[in-house]
């Protein structure tokens, strides 16, 4: 029997979105079976006041899961410390979660493949279980129904308490890190962009957990797990996403498959054509990284002349 694993649903200013993400849970068969945590966090100024009074309106009135616990802000705490904060509330009482923002569709599947891949690893094994996967090609004669990559997702994704608890938020060795070419290289093994991403957070030009915690999956030396087809869409890449600027790179098909028999892939099993593609769809553009490349040598050059 599956230990069904709690659900958070981050929410903020997107009434309409929200409502579209909770309808298509809803028809996920575990959705009653699942405790649901939602976190709302407060209007930063007075023009979204009105929309987050919508979404604590609306989220009052949603049925169909085993018990729901709402969190409400008093002040805006942004995404990245809504996330880092919720999670580690719930995580108290449990020893895994699932977690969704207000903008992720999700398939009729999508808690079953979670809570069955969240029972299949270990998080020795893996460190995040992913329900988003972009749009690279899969052989044909590819048997499994999830594969490996060096990036957490974060578009609907899972982990273990173990895991979240090993993050240092702080990522306290980061000029240790960032100096050494060979260890940035080693990071970018899921995308060229990873590096100039930390580099932002620390500068606090972003406000990203997911760089830090895609950090610490590094550290840890341990890959996230992705399906071949996305259980997730996104409906943020309109534009009204935080973090998302418009754009279609990031559409995907929405498995709507019934099949629940998931055969998921080893934990030690890379498929290199499928982690070459999947790097290749999250590297930057060759203006960009010449840019970044620049960045990052004035960053290392900071760095150097502060240690002497």
């Amino acid at each position: 029997m599956i230990n069904i694993a709690p659900i958070i649903l981050f929410a903020y200013n997107r009434p309409a979105h929200t409502k579209r993400t909770v309808e298509a849970l809803q028809k996920n068969d575990l959705a009653i079976q699942s405790d649901l945590y939602i976190y709302s966090d407060q209007a930063i100024d007075s023009k979204d006041v009105t929309a987050v009074e919508a979404v604590r309106k609306y989220v009052k009135t949603i049925r169909g899961f085993n018990r729901i616990t709402y969190v409400y802000h008093a002040y805006n705490k942004g995404l990245a410390k809504s996330i880092i904060d919720g999670v580690s509330e719930v995580l108290q009482n449990y020893e895994k979660v699932i977690v969704l923002e207000d903008d992720l569709e999700t398939s009729p599947t999508f808690l079953r493949y979670m809570n069955q891949a969240l029972e299949f690893y270990s998080p020795e094994q893996v460190w995040s279980i992913g329900g988003y996967s972009p749009r690279i090609q899969i052989p044909q004669d590819y048997k499994y129904d999830t594969y490996l990559a060096y990036r957490n997702c974060s578009w609907g994704w899972a982990t273990w308490k173990q895991n979240w608890e090993k993050t240092d938020w702080e990522v306290s060795d980061f000029n240790d890190f960032f100096k050494d070419q060979n260890q940035r290289t080693n990071f970018e093994r899921g995308g060229n962009d990873l590096s100039m991403m930390l580099l932002k957070q620390q500068k606090r030009i972003i406000q990203s957990w997911s760089i830090r915690f895609n950090y610490a999956a590094y550290k840890n030396n341990l890959p996230s797990v992705y399906p071949t087809q996305s259980y997730i869409k996104n409906l943020g890449v309109d534009g009204s996403g935080t973090n998302m600027k418009k754009s279609s790179k990031y559409d995907s098909v929405l498995n709507v498959s019934k099949h629940v028999d998931f055969l998921f892939v080893p934990d030690h099993k890379f498929e290199s054509s499928i982690t070459d593609r999947f790097k290749k769809f999250y590297n930057t553009s060759l203006y960009r990284s010449v840019i970044n490349w620049f960045k990052t040598q004035q960053a290392v050059r900071i760095i150097q002349r502060n240690l002497h």
